[in-house]
C-alpha cells in the first residue's frame, strides 16, 4: 500500500471513528453529509471523496461497529473455551452494545435490519465473521436439531434481535436476560 492510499484510509478512519459520535447522538435519517462533513470539520468535497454517498458511509461506519464488537469479543472469548460460555458472553456483548446505540437504533433507516442487509447483499457483508465466529461455537455443541451451524448462527442472531426489539418496543430492561436468552435457544434446537 503506498503513502497516498494508506493516507487515505487513516482518513477513513478519523471519519469513520467521528460519524459514529454524530449517528448515535442524532441518528442516521436527519442528518445531511454537510452536518457530517462540519461535526468531522472537513468539506463537503472532502467527505465524498472518502465515502460516495451517505448510504456508503453508513454501511462503512457499520462495518466499522461490527469490527469493534468482533475485537471486544476476541478480548472476552480468551476467558473460557466453552461454547455455552461464549455463547453468553456474546449475547450479553451484543446486549451491552445495543444499549449504548439505543438512538440510531431508533432511526426509522438505520435502525431497520432490511437496510443494512440489502446493503450487504450489494457490497458483501461484513457481518460475516461475527457469523463464523458463532458457526465455530454451534459446532461444538453436541445432540443437536439442526447440524447446518451457518443456519444457527444466523437464527440465533435474529432470536437475539427479538430480546433488542423487546427492550425498544416495552422499555423492558434486558441487561439481565442473556442467560435466559441463551437457554431458550438452546432447549430449542437440542434434540430431546
Amino acid at each position: 500500500m503506498n503513502i497516498k492510499s494508506k493516507l487515505q484510509a487513516y482518513k477513513r478512519q478519523l471519519v469513520l471513528e467521528k460519524v459514529s459520535q454524530l449517528f448515535e447522538q442524532k441518528g442516521f435519517e436527519t442528518v445531511k453529509m454537510a452536518d457530517i462533513a462540519n461535526y468531522c470539520d472537513i468539506s463537503v468535497g472532502a467527505l465524498y471523496k472518502l465515502f460516495a454517498s451517505k448510504e456508503d458511509l453508513f454501511y462503512e461506519y457499520v462495518s466499522y461497529q461490527i469490527d469493534l464488537f468482533h475485537s471486544k469479543l476476541q478480548d472476552r472469548f480468551g476467558a473460557t473455551e466453552d461454547p455455552n460460555k461464549r455463547l453468553l458472553i456474546f449475547t450479553q456483548t451484543l446486549f451491552e452494545t445495543f444499549l449504548q446505540k439505543k438512538i440510531i437504533l431508533l432511526d426509522t433507516i438505520a435502525g431497520d435490519p432490511l437496510f443494512f442487509a440489502k446493503l450487504s447483499v450489494k457490497k458483501g457483508n461484513p457481518a460475516k465473521k461475527i457469523y463464523q465466529l458463532l458457526e465455530t461455537e454451534f459446532a461444538k455443541i453436541p445432540n443437536k436439531q439442526i447440524e447446518d451451524n451457518t443456519k444457527l448462527a444466523i437464527l440465533f442472531k435474529s432470536f437475539l434481535y427479538g430480546y433488542i426489539e423487546y427492550w425498544l418496543l416495552l422499555d423492558k430492561p434486558i441487561q439481565d436476560l442473556a442467560q435466559e436468552a441463551i437457554n431458550l435457544f438452546l432447549r430449542g434446537i437440542l434434540k430431546e
